[in-house]
């Protein structure tokens, strides 16, 4: 059915701007992950580098986003990736947060006979872009859009904190690109859809999928742009790409409810069009008087103006052209920045309404004529008398059909996508809709063969879905003639039994399209189990317990859900007894007996979670060991693994550990003294790591772990050292805890993040636009930071490891530096001092190479110092702190900061001053407070050739070697300093 047009659907949009976030599975990402589970290998791509935030890049887009990154191509790495991409790529974004990684897939977002066509009749080029899509690597339900031109990328992309936007700026002035978060925008969108919907609440069974989660049959669109897009890119070139691009940014919202869309034509006014509205709805009856005809299922009108979008409801395979329509009046930038998303919701809104959806507010949900949400007449917009519905909350907002846009505080998110009732509805409908066939004009045959879940006689066949309505299997044993065929599968699984054990077999599939198949896939071939052998059986009583030698490693089954294995050791003197039991099937449990059968140990944990005993001071004599399956638990394939040892007691473990004075980067570890022990050996390690790490020889209680990293948990183990020798194995005999490390340095408050570039004049080479790393390379920079020692409070880690040092190339560290938070309004007021890693590119790291600094005050505005030992400071201008992922960018490298002449300029580049040898916040190259006579008077006084290696203040390029004479002397750093001519000359630090 569908509503005229002027009684009932008639969505406006009207543009103001809201961000959402949320996190959902979504068949997006499931895909990736499953690909990525079959070993399908993602070839890193770089495409960007990170530009700073200098004031002339932060004024391109400051007038719209409060936060942002500018971004860079790098040189011909676009056009490789158009012309010889990989079909899986995983893509590096750098932010200052690091890289976020998105693990994508190329899609094909036309059908097979795509065509673009132009009102002039001017021939376009046949590139259409790379589109890709796929997730954002680690985040579950997450994922990206992503679509590369010769010179453009346009993405959209959420990674469970939200959308973010990555796009050129609309000047188009060179190649530079943002990369925001949706919400960060100054401004709000805001739309309306007046929809008045008088139809009869959706049925039950409209509302539950019927059969698969994802359309069998494709909806092929036809999507028209208008002039004013047209004249607003400035050729047909941009145009294509801005609205494939969008196309592909709709079309990942469909995916990832597993509804297939796909392009079939494209056509684009480059000349004057008979659109001229004013209103969206006059916009919408000329494009039907206009367009009789189209190449496509659905047809889309794109332009600006018109107030927003309109669409006719629920029109598949109506026989009227016009009411297969639809109309958006798209805003693609705000403020020189570009706004996808806002594209993206009318599009998806609209398309939404063409496939059978109304608005989540309408009395039409739940099968009883009931709201899913009350956005609308929280916004005052209602559809029907029903009761209201809910308000979902901040975190979880609104769907794409949702009013919840208009309710403050709540949103909509694109993480959310339609929602489960509106995705079945559209989901059935396409299904039910007769006119569509199968994505593409050929019926390909199904990819990614792969079977699953071996066992000794049967094994779980799967396939990708391709949007086909059902498919046809065969198999046979390798090397058979005849094929054993299924006909007739609807989804894309098949469980195949009957199999012989350790028999290779092969399967293909192919695909049943409305009136042909396609050819079979490429054949699979996998091979059944074979159960392992289980040569101590019978076994499975007490009396016929089977022998065992100490140590002893036995692999066997409990091939039933009433088999029970035992097995028997002798002990020849006192002894503690160590048994494991791993490799497990099901819920296995492990008993140690005596001679008599009484139980002396067990170890009981639920599911296939390991088992062990480890029973001190068992007597000389027989011992039983018993394993069995809880409940009946058995495999007949899978054997477990038993390992049973004993020690000659020489003396206990340590009678449990404890962990005290817990810090962010240290703990801690004592325990009690044990009899007859001569020391202890301890080992500890990242929860769960594979590897431990051990103290080397004996250490005493307490002990002290340092170099922590902050909020994560260790795990720790202590062992006596008797004295014959180590009491026990490593697994047998140590008593261990966890313990994890305090989570910030702020007791749990949110901390907010600075991050700073700056450039220390001594080190610096202007032609490399670098800095140096001798301290580094020559193995002179200390661990621990310096600044403590020279009277600064320090606040947090101060210590590092030897693995940031072993970084080499333009993230080498370069030295320690000071940075401090100061009050906005009384700079002279320190609130709090992080010491960081300061790189050869001038970037500040923490003391873990994390690309900020962590300050525990609340968000605001402040000022920032920054110290180096033997350069005059600097403070910026006050800067604006907030709370968010993304730390605020302080640019030392490019000047505003306060006072006169408070750096020295290079080139393009500010940097701090050098040669404060003396650090009393002045160089002087004469008189009695000279920096000149402290390198002097290190190198001995006399002779003036003399040179001093290390970690020195009088270092004044930090080369390692203090020079007074002769190349890179630190003498000349002080008078370049102080001018190089009148040598009464000084230059004062201006930090207060």
């Amino acid at each position: 059915m569908f509503i005229h047009l002027r009684t009932a659907l008639l969505c406006m949009f009207v543009f103001v701007f809201i961000g959402s976030s949320m996190s959902r599975t979504g068949q997006v990402a499931d895909r990736i992950m499953a690909l990525q589970e079959k070993g399908v290998r993602f070839k890193a791509v770089s495409l960007f580098e990170r530009v700073p935030n200098t004031p002339e890049n932060e004024a391109r887009w400051s007038g719209a986003a409060k936060k942002a990154e500018v971004l860079k191509p790098i040189a011909g790495q676009l056009r490789v990736l158009m012309s010889d991409g990989p079909k899986y790529i995983s893509l590096s974004l750098p932010t200052f947060q690091g890289d976020l990684l998105l693990d994508l897939e190329y899609t094909e977002i036309t059908t097979s006979d795509f065509r673009i066509n132009t009102a002039s009749g001017a021939t376009v080029g046949s590139g259409i872009g790379a589109h890709y899509r796929g997730m954002v690597r680690g985040v579950p339900g997450s994922w990206a859009a992503i679509s590369v031109f010769d010179g453009e990328v346009m993405g959209l992309l959420d990674d469970g904190l939200g959308e973010l936007v990555l796009g050129r700026f609309e000047d188009r002035r060179d190649e530079f690109h943002i990369l925001y978060r949706e919400r960060d925008l100054h401004r709000r969108n805001s739309y309306t859809c007046a929809t008045q919907d008088d139809g009869e609440p959706y049925h039950t069974d409209q509302l539950e999928l019927q059969g698969a989660d994802r359309t069998i049959r494709c909806v092929r669109y036809y999507w028209e742009v208008n002039h004013n897009v047209f004249l607003d890119k400035g050729d047909l070139a941009n145009t294509i790409n801005y609205v494939t691009g969008l196309f592909n940014q709709s079309a990942i919202l469909f995916d990832n409810d597993g509804i297939d869309v796909t392009l079939s034509e494209l056509f684009v006014w480059d000349v004057p069009s008979p659109y001229v509205g004013p209103a969206s709805t006059d916009f919408l009856d000329e494009f039907g008087d206009e367009r009789t005809s189209f190449n496509g299922d659905m047809a889309h009108l794109i332009g600006y103006g018109g107030g927003g979008g309109v669409a006719w409801l629920n029109t598949l395979c109506s026989s009227q052209s016009r009411l297969r329509q639809a109309y958006s009046g798209i805003n693609s930038s705000y403020s020189n920045v570009p706004t996808y998303s806002w594209s993206v919701e009318v599009v998806t809104h609209e398309q939404g309404h063409n496939l059978g959806s109304r608005h989540t507010h309408a009395c039409s949900w739940n099968g009883n004529g009931t709201s899913i949400d009350g956005c609308g007449p929280a916004a005052g917009y209602s559809e029907g008398s029903c009761p209201e519905g809910p308000i979902p909350s901040s975190a979880v907002k609104g769907t794409i059909m949702s009013y919840c846009h208009l309710v403050s505080g709540v949103g909509i998110s694109f993480n959310n996508g339609f929602g489960p009732q509106p995705t079945a509805v559209i989901v059935n409908a396409v299904n039910g809709a007769s006119c569509l066939g199968v994505c593409g004009t050929t019926c390909d045959a199904p990819g990614n063969l792969i079977a699953t879940g071996l066992t000794v006689n049967s094994a779980n066949l799967s396939w990708s879905a391709v949007g086909v309505t059902g498919y046809d299997l065969q198999w046979r044993e390798v090397g058979a003639g005849t094929w054993t065929t299924v006909n007739g599968l609807v989804g894309n699984t098949y469980a195949l039994g009957g199999l012989a054990q350790g028999t290779a077999y092969e399967f293909r599939v192919r695909s049943i399209c409305d009136a042909q198949t396609s050819a079979y896939s490429s054949i699979y071939t996998f091979t059944t189990a074979v159960p392992c052998p289980d040569t101590m059986e019978p076994n499975n009583t007490f009396a016929t317990a089977a022998l065992i030698t100490l140590p002893a490693s036995v692999s066997a089954l409990i091939a039933s859900n009433s088999d029970e294995d035992f097995y028997r050791f002798t002990l020849t003197s006192t002894s503690t007894i160590y048994m494991s039991l791993s490799n497990l099937a099901g819920d296995y449990d492990l008993f140690l007996l005596d001679g008599a059968g009484t139980e002396l140990a067990s170890s009981e944990y639920g599911g296939t979670t390991n088992e062990s005993i480890n029973y001190a001071n068992a007597a000389a004599g027989t011992y039983h060991v018993r394993v069995d399956g809880y409940n009946g638990a058995f495999s007949a394939t899978q054997c477990y693994s038993l390992y049973v040892n004993a020690y000659a007691t020489g003396c206990d473990a340590p009678d449990g550990i404890s962990v005290s004075n817990i810090t962010e980067t240290s703990a801690s570890i004592s325990w009690p003294s044990v009899q007859g022990a001569s020391g202890f050996e301890l080992q500890w390690r990242l929860q769960g790591a594979p590897a431990w790490t051990s103290v080397p020889g004996n250490v005493t209680s307490p002990y002290s772990l340092a170099a922590l990293e902050p909020y994560t948990t260790y795990d720790v183990e202590v062992r006596s050292v008797c004295s014959g020798g180590s009491q026990g194995g490593t697994n047998s005999a140590y008593s261990s805890t966890t313990f994890t490390t305090v989570a910030t340095y702020c007791g749990g408050s949110a901390p907010i993040k600075v991050g700073v570039q700056v450039f220390l004049d001594g080190p610096y080479d202007e032609v490399a636009d670098l800095m140096t790393d001798s301290l580094r390379s020559r193995g002179l920079l200390p661990l621990t930071e310096p600044y403590s020692t020279l009277g600064y409070t320090v606040v947090g880690a101060t210590a590092t490891t030897e693995a940031r040092f072993e970084i080499t190339g333009v993230l080498a560290i370069t030295d320690w530096v000071l940075v401090e938070l100061r009050a906005e309004n009384a700079p002279y007021t320190v609130i709090e001092s992080r010491v960081g890693l300061l790189q050869r590119n001038g970037l500040v790291t923490d003391v873990h190479g994390t690309q900020f600094l962590e300050f525990c005050a609340a968000p605001g505005m402040y000022r920032v110092g920054v110290r180096h030992r033997n350069h005059l400071s600097a403070m910026s201008v006050p800067v604006s702190f907030g709370s968010g992922p993304l730390p605020a960018f302080v640019p030392f490298s490019s000047g505003s900061s306060y006072g006169t002449d408070p750096q020295r300029v290079r080139g393009s580049r500010h940097l701090l001053w050098a040669g404060n040898a003396l650090r009393d916040g002045q160089v002087l190259y004469t008189g009695d407070a000279s920096d000149r006579d402290v390198v002097l008077f290190l190198i001995g006084g006399v002779i003036p050739t003399n040179t001093v290696t290390g970690y020195l203040t009088e270092d004044c390029n930090l080369d390692g070697t203090v020079r007074y004479t002769g190349t890179d002397n630190d003498r000349d750093i002080i008078l370049n300093t102080i001018g190089g001519v009148i040598p009464t000359n000084a230059v004062i630090e201006q930090i207060p």
